[in-house]
């Protein structure tokens, strides 16, 4: 998880691990840049019981990921703020 998401589900007792410390990569361009990696992009679109798929996740060390949890904005006002 991410900055905020990964605060308040902690708030409510959920296990969470953030995204840079699962990744290595830190969150860049002001936190525009956080889930964009083969460990998330891979977890999510492996296709589970395709051998070659486990192989790839075994290889680079990618786990499985099972739930995602998006948080929407009002885009069109964060655009306007700047930044």
């Amino acid at each position: 998880s991410t900055g905020g998401t990964a605060a308040k589900l902690r708030e409510y007792g959920c296990t969470v691990q953030d995204v840079a410390d699962y990744t290595g990569s830190p969150e860049i361009l002001d936190g525009r840049v956080k889930t964009l990696h083969p460990k998330v992009h891979g977890g999510l679109l492996a296709a589970r019981g395709v051998e070659s798929h486990q192989k790839d996740m075994e290889t680079h060390g990618i786990r499985p990921i099972d739930l995602v949890i998006v948080n929407l904005y009002p885009f069109r006002e964060a655009v306007a703020k700047g930044g």
